[in-house]
């Protein structure tokens, strides 16, 4: 208690004058924030981020310096965006449970409480498909995919079968979530390009990670939601195109919402439309959504 009383005795003997020398010389030495390099990609940083839940601290990345005011902008109004220490890759897993149709081998296939798994930093993704195919017979499948892999399963996590020829159609579908859109073009830093098509903004990018280009369509919309009131006008994602491997998958996003996680502020659609060179491939009315879930994807030894 006497070393405390001192201590703040010598506080408070600070004069103005002397306070202000001191955030002067703080502000002096205080490291440049940091620049974007001439190659449009910046080393990373990290700092801790808490997980929802109260599950401790992730190291999380910084945003770059490279990456502009349009997509930080987007990143933080669906709930990329955290901390004073902007991070725009704050949601890395998120899980959500859907109806509606999906394209299979014979036309469109009905689903029933379909769960989607996806890992943006893996990337990694696994499709619990349950419902009535096109045919007529019951769906039950468990489609899987993580980094350079593909599998489906007879059970989360058993019964593993190699699926290699379904790889390069699986990789894609993770560009069509907001956030794993605005994924590649926070990866794709200083070389992500920003135009107005039709008075909405176009970002446009390309992951070095992935070589996938994904341009996504931001639409200025009145915050309506309940949770969110620091701004007026949200940036919202509400169209994908995805390119790769001479083909163009595409999505939309409707109806956003914040009541998902009541505690959590982070919005995400309750209407996904997927398509594959212009043709129906997904039709997904979302019923529930969870944010930054724990999901694994170890590859089986069958697999590699």
């Amino acid at each position: 208690m006497r070393t405390l009383s001192v201590i703040i005795a010598a506080i408070l003997l600070i004069t103005p004058q002397l306070w202000a020398q001191v955030t002067a010389a703080a502000s002096q030495n205080a490291p440049a924030p940091p620049t974007c390099p001439p190659s449009g990609y910046s080393p990373p940083f990290y700092a801790l981020f808490g997980q929802n839940g109260g599950d401790g601290q992730t190291a999380t990345e910084i945003a770059s310096p490279c990456i502009g005011p349009e997509v930080r902008k987007a990143a933080e109004d669906i709930g990329m965006g955290r901390n004073a220490l902007l991070g725009v890759k704050n949601i890395i897993t998120v899980m959500f449970t859907a109806d509606g149709m999906v394209a299979d081998a014979d036309g469109m296939a009905t689903l029933n409480q379909a769960e989607f798994h996806l890992a943006y930093y893996v990337p990694a993704m696994r499709m619990f498909l349950n419902g009535t195919g096109a045919s007529g017979t019951p769906m039950k499948e468990i489609r899987v995919f993580a980094d350079e892999y593909a599998w489906n399963e007879a059970e989360e996590g058993r019964g593993a079968t190699p699926a290699m020829n379904t790889l390069n159609d699986r990789m894609p579908l993770l560009k069509l979530t907001p956030f794993g859109a605005l994924w590649s073009v926070i990866d794709a830093e200083g070389h992500t390009t920003v135009t107005t098509v039709n008075g909405r903004t176009v970002l446009t990018g390309t992951s070095p990670y992935d070589g996938i280009e994904v341009s996504v369509t931001l639409e200025d919309q009145h915050n309506t939601l309940t949770s969110y009131t620091e701004a007026d006008t949200m940036s919202l994602p509400v169209e994908v195109t995805a390119t790769v491997n001479g083909h163009v998958y595409g999505a939309t996003f409707a109806d956003y919402r914040d009541t998902w996680e009541s505690e959590y502020w982070v919005v995400f659609p309750s209407q996904i439309t997927w398509t594959l060179d212009g043709q129906p491939l997904a039709d997904l009315t979302v019923t529930a959504f969870k944010s930054n879930p724990y999901v694994v994807f170890p590859v089986p030894d069958v697999v590699r």
